[in-house]
């Protein structure tokens, strides 16, 4: 196996949105390194090279760089700006990816990602306070699709309860409005006005898709259907349970041992289940 076939098998394997966000966001950041070595000994400037990679607060540089409305979601300042992100999106993305689908798990990380970045760029281009650096301002970082996956996760499982480092226990609605508190205590004082827009963007799109599966929006919402396959399991949108007719099916485990694990589900999370009972919801939604 070469290497390519083996980043191939790396991204497919298990068909995990979450694996896959951070596969091409950790290439993204290999591809900073690269450029910087490159621009090192070239005697050049890597930030000449990597700007056309970053989405701009200015209207005119962006209509000729629309593709950075989306490159800028997976590119990092520096190792500890990917680190940060990518660490909170592995704990708190698996938890979300238990109950929907890959294909829902990307839209909410691309989708929460754009609408970040367009908050941004409107809001350098209203607000007299950001008129001075309107014209240079950039703005990178996956935070935008994290925070809309964390707000997500915090509105779809309001009650599931994590336990952060080992500590003690919080419900997932605590620890959505956690950050988003904090990022509006942020804002006077943060240096990073821009990242702030891009985390306040995602977590209004996080609330927004939620609402939408739920059939509480009155409109449609990008999926990227035709981009990320979509053969995970998938739960309802309005409660914490496998569709029925999965589990109903010929040869699989039995209905009220099913309907129990779910019910324990709804009451304590997924990572209260041992593993007897994730492999019988395994073969279940098969």
């Amino acid at each position: 196996m070469n290497i390519w076939d083996k980043i191939v098998y790396e991204y497919s394997k298990g068909n995990s949105a979450i694996r896959q966000i951070i596969i091409v966001n950790l290439a993204a950041f290999i591809l900073t390194i690269l450029i910087g070595f490159a621009a090192r000994l070239g005697g050049f400037s890597a930030g000449s090279i990597l700007e056309y990679f970053y989405i701009p607060s200015n209207i005119g540089t962006l209509l000729i760089r629309p593709w950075t409305i989306i490159t800028n979601v997976f590119f990092h300042a520096d190792f500890w700006h990917v680190a940060g992100n990518l660490v909170l999106l592995f704990f708190i993305g698996r938890i979300l990816e238990d109950f929907l689908s890959n294909r829902q798990m990307w839209t909410i990380f691309i989708s929460g990602g754009i609408v970040g970045a367009l908050l941004f760029v409107v809001a350098f281009n209203i607000f007299p306070e950001f008129h001075v650096v309107v014209k240079t301002k950039k703005l990178l970082g996956a935070s935008g699709g994290v925070t809309a996956i964390l707000v997500a996760t915090g509105m779809f499982l309001p009650r599931y309860v994590v336990r952060p480092f080992g500590l003690f226990d919080v419900e997932m609605r605590w620890v959505a409005l956690f950050f988003v508190f904090r990022d509006l205590y942020m804002f006077p004082v943060s240096q990073n006005t821009g990242g702030l827009f891009a985390h306040i963007g995602g977590a209004l799109f996080g609330v927004i898709y939620i609402l939408h599966i739920q059939g509480k929006l009155g409109f449609n919402l990008p999926d990227f259907s035709t981009l990320f396959p979509d053969k995970k399991r998938t739960f309802k949108p309005d409660e914490v349970h496998l569709r029925k007719e999965n589990i109903a099916k010929k040869n699989k485990p039995n209905q009220e041992e099913i309907d129990a694990i779910l019910d324990k589900i709804s009451q304590s999370g997924y990572d209260s289940l041992s593993q007897h009972e994730k492999n019988t919801l395994f073969k279940a939604s098969e």
